[in-house]
C-alpha cells in the first residue's frame, strides 16, 4: 500500500524554509502521506536529474512553491540558462511524466496534480514571465499563505488540500475525562519549587517540559527497559496504580522504552502534587519491572 506523496519543487534561495515547514506540517497533520523534498532526498553521489525524476515519479502531486524570487524574468535569462533551470524542469517533468502506480495505489487520479502556492508573495503571475512550457500554470487553481499569517492559515490550508485529494486529516485533539473539581483546586507547584524538588534522587531522570506551549508544564521521562516484556510489566503496573489514584500518564511505548508525561490538566496543564507522587510511584515500578526475566 503506498502513501499519498507529495514532490515540493521549489527554488533554494527562494523558498527553502517554507518547504521545509511546509513538509512537516503536511505529514503531521494528514494520514498515511509522506512529502518529498530534495534537500532531504538527495545523498552524496547521487545523480541530480535522475534523482528528481525519480521522486517526481514516485509522487501523486507536486507543489510548486511560488515566492518572491521564484523565477526572474525572461529578459534576466539567457536562453541557455533557461534551458538548465531545474525548477522549469521540474514542473515540465511532473507534468509530462505519467502516474507510475497501481490501481489500487493511485488514489483515484490518472495524471499528477499540480498545485501552485504562492508563499510570501503577490498571489498571481503577474510578477514572473513564465516559460511557454510551464505557462500552464497560469490556468491552474493556486493557493496562497504569508509567514505573518502562517499559524492561522496553515491548518485551512492543508485543510483544503485534503478535500480537493480526498486525504484524511489525523485527529486535532486528545480525548480527557469530565474536570475533577478537587483537581482543580490543586495548587500548582512553583516552577522555582519544583527545580528544588527535582534535584532529590526519589526523582532521578524527571525533567520538566512544556511541548512548546509557555501556558503548561509537565514532567517528562523515557523509562528503558532490557526488553518488551518488561516495558509492558511497567505499564501494567502503572494502570492499575492510575485507577486507584484517578489520575493518569500521557505515555508512548516502544518495544523496551516507554515516554511519560505527567500534568494535571484540571488545573490548567500544570504539575501538582499528583503528579509528584506518580512519578516517585513509577520510579517504584520501574525498578521492579527491570529485576523480571
Amino acid at each position: 500500500m503506498q502513501p499519498f506523496t507529495f514532490f515540493i519543487s521549489y527554488r533554494r534561495q527562494d523558498t527553502a524554509p517554507i518547504a521545509l515547514l511546509l513538509k512537516s506540517e503536511i505529514e503531521k497533520r494528514l494520514q498515511f502521506v509522506r512529502v518529498s523534498v530534495d534537500v532531504e532526498e538527495m545523498h552524496p553521489g547521487d545523480f541530480f536529474p535522475a534523482r528528481l525524476r525519480s521522486l517526481i515519479d514516485g509522487a501523486h502531486a507536486t507543489i510548486v512553491l511560488i515566492g518572491k524570487h521564484w523565477m526572474a524574468r525572461r529578459e534576466a535569462f539567457e536562453s541557455a540558462e533557461m534551458d538548465r533551470d531545474w525548477v522549469v524542469k521540474e514542473i515540465e517533468y511532473s507534468k509530462a511524466a505519467p502516474l507510475s502506480f497501481s490501481d489500487a495505489d493511485s488514489y483515484g487520479l490518472t495524471s499528477r496534480i499540480l498545485v501552485p502556492l504562492f508563499a510570501d508573495c503577490d498571489r498571481n503571475f503577474h510578477q514572473v514571465e513564465l516559460p511557454d512550457t510551464i505557462s500552464f500554470l497560469k490556468d491552474v487553481h493556486s493557493e496562497h499563505i504569508d509567514f505573518a499569517s502562517w499559524p492561522l492559515a496553515i491548518g485551512p490550508l492543508i485543510d483544503r488540500m485534503a478535500v480537493r485529494l480526498a486525504l484524511k486529516r489525523r485527529p486535532d485533539k486528545d480525548e480527557y475525562p469530565q474536570p475533577d473539581l478537587a483537581k482543580a483546586r490543586t495548587q500548582p507547584i512553583s516552577d522555582s519549587e519544583l527545580s528544588k524538588i527535582l534535584l532529590f534522587d526519589d526523582f532521578e531522570g524527571w525533567y520538566v517540559d512544556n511541548y512548546g506551549n509557555a501556558e503548561v508544564r509537565y514532567l517528562a521521562k523515557t523509562f528503558k527497559f532490557r526488553n518488551f516484556n518488561q516495558a509492558a510489566s511497567f505499564m501494567g503496573m502503572v494502570a492499575e496504580h492510575c485507577r486507584v489514584l484517578d489520575h493518569h500518564p500521557e505515555w508512548r511505548n516502544v518495544f523496551n522504552h516507554v515516554t511519560v508525561s505527567l500534568t494535571t490538566w484540571d488545573a490548567q496543564r500544570r504539575v501538582t502534587i499528583y503528579d509528584l507522587n506518580l512519578a516517585l510511584y513509577m520510579n517504584m515500578a520501574a525498578k521492579v519491572a527491570g529485576k523480571a526475566n
